[in-house]
């Protein structure tokens, strides 16, 4: 067994202490772009574009990424670090940015960082309640830090794809956001941090949530021998499933022609977490158990609402929206939005899948904006396609044609015999308050992984699912106790490194305002029917219940 690492919790980011770095020395000849380039020469068309030192405490974003990004493309506070960007030219003649982070106090380790969405490449700026990790959050942790931009510059945020001209889609660059250009990523960035470091990493991961969970799970899936531990958290996995059900909410209430207001919505939400809630004081307003909410939304008929009364049409708008995408004759296509979900736009990131605005004095249905570009632009092929003309009867025809036509995109596929027979450890976390990605998909995949690799006491050597209840996409903002960076980072370091499976993570409820974790809990590895069991062990996790306690 490995010599165990301090790891110890500081915050929601920091988890690697600084005794557990090592200084590099003779910095200025380890920034020589020519040794760089000889280290990487093996890799294809590979070309070092520069080396530099970076001491500064800040970095700002390449011009190019500045385009891409709606807020501030710089964060501060950052260890000194050798700052290394490499070209990479991929299939289709698309040129990858690869952008390498190596501490001047390192810890020995690897990390590659995924991006959101349909893009590859992470965000620059530090937001901290968030469980996706970024160059500067592993970076402050002594790790050696890579990501890519896939060779992907259009800012159209999913169409980048599409060429309006001649109406065809650029199916390698979809595949370099798919899996290729992480991937490729991976050995350029391991190859540059031996070069740099003189030695190679001795352990290795990956994380990302949301659509960079889906690339943690491309890694997974197609190039198990990359890394020693993946966490992919919210995974925007069973894609060609999953994002046009996305629409469904719109589409019910456009149908129905019945647009619901928050306000209603958050009263069906409330009942339904009333019905959850646990009555041992542990849960605290969170929901206590997971699986399906037992909840007629026609019980809600009649609840007062800044809105107006809940009405029997509003009640059966829910219970189509809860209901998730049928067929014509009421099949079952995909999930619906889990009771628990704020998903109409008052959450902590403002985003949703039940969104509306009032247009000319009417409350109008406002649909995620990844079904738009995927029916409108890759299914149909029409950049001036008007959702509003949707119909249940379409709606079925474009998620056959989507799940037929995209497969390959899917990153769902249950055998993970690569990953098992490398060694290596993958995290799954995700959360039932899921805004946008609904986690019952997560939760059938990894059914499907524990049928396809000898049942659940044999998948649960190496790979591990823990379902939070009540927590929302990707963040942890607002009144529910979420998985950490920091805590479920430690769980996995210590499994692949120590040999020690996580049989609880910790999670945080945090608050924005004042900076501080107001409540620690454990969650508990799927499946189980109570989730926040008691106190846990204090030896694993600092505290549980109101924080001091």
């Amino acid at each position: 067994m490995n010599e165990a690492i301090n790891l110890k919790q500081d915050g929601m980011l920091r988890w690697v202490p600084a005794e557990a770095l090592t200084p590099l020395t003779d910095v200025e000849r380890r920034c020589d772009v020519e040794a760089i380039q000889r280290a990487v020469a093996h890799l294809g068309e590979v070309r070092v574009v520069s080396a530099e030192l970076n001491t500064s405490g800040r970095f700002e974003a390449p011009a190019a990424v500045k385009e891409q990004i709606a807020v501030a493309p710089f964060v501060e506070n950052l260890p000194d670090f050798i700052d290394v960007r490499v070209e990479q030219t991929t299939p289709g003649g698309h040129v990858a940015q690869i952008i390498v982070w190596v501490p001047l106090e390192w810890n020995g380790r690897f990390f590659g960082v995924a991006g959101g969405g349909m893009r590859t490449l992470s965000d620059w700026f530090d937001l901290v309640p968030s469980r996706a990790a970024t160059h500067a959050s592993v970076l402050r942790n002594g790790f050696a830090v890579a990501g890519t931009d896939g060779g992907i510059r259009d800012l159209r945020p999913d169409a980048y794809a599409f060429d309006e001209q001649t109406r065809e889609i650029d199916w390698e660059l979809l595949r370099n956001w798919s899996h290729r250009a992480t991937h490729d990523m991976t050995l350029v960035g391991k190859a540059v941090t031996e070069a740099v470091t003189g030695s190679a990493p001795r352990f290795s991961y990956f994380s990302g949530g949301s659509g960079g969970g889906r690339q943690s799970m491309a890694q997974a899936q197609r190039y198990p021998e990359d890394y020693d531990g993946i966490w992919a958290t919210d995974p925007a996995i069973n894609w060609s499933h999953f994002v046009p059900a996305t629409i469904w909410p719109a589409l019910v209430m456009n149908q129905l022609g019945n647009v619901l207001p928050p306000e209603k919505f958050e009263a069906f939400r409330q009942a339904a977490i009333a019905v959850t809630d646990g009555a041992d004081g542990l849960t605290d307003g969170l929901p206590k158990t997971l699986g399906e909410v037992d909840i007629d939304p026609f019980t809600v008929v009649g609840t007062p609402t800044s809105a107006g009364e809940i009405t029997v049409a509003d009640a059966e708008v829910v219970q189509k929206i809860w209901q998730g995408p049928r067929t014509m004759d009421g099949e079952f296509l995909w999930h619906g939005l889990h009771p628990h979900a704020e998903s109409w736009g008052t959450n902590f990131v403002r985003i949703g899948i039940a969104g509306t605005q009032e247009v000319d004095g009417q409350l109008e249905p406002v649909p995620f904006f990844h079904p738009l570009d995927w029916l409108g632009i890759y299914l149909l092929r029409d950049p001036a396609w008007d959702w509003k003309t949707l119909t249940f009867e379409q709606f079925e025809e474009l998620f056959a044609r989507s799940v037929t036509e995209f497969a390959e995109f899917d990153t769902a596929d249950p055998d993970l015999t690569g990953l098992r027979d490398a060694g290596a450890k993958l995290l799954i976390t995700h959360a039932t308050g899921d805004e946008v990605i609904f986690y019952q998909g997560t939760v059938d995949y990894y059914r499907r992984v524990q049928e396809a690799m000898g049942g659940p006491e044999e998948t649960s050597k190496f790979a591990r699912l823990f379902i939070t209840p009540g927590a929302g996409h990707v963040h942890m903002a607002g009144q529910n106790a979420a998985a950490t960076l920091a805590g479920s980072m430690i769980a996995l370091m210590r499994w692949v490194e120590e040999g020690v499976a996580p049989e609880s993570l910790r999670a945080d409820r945090y608050d924005v305002a004042t900076g501080e974790v107001t409540m620690s809990r454990p969650v508990y590895p799927w499946p189980t029917e109570t989730v926040y069991r008691g106190q846990g062990d204090p030896t694993e996790l600092a505290s549980f219940g109101p924080a001091g306690e």
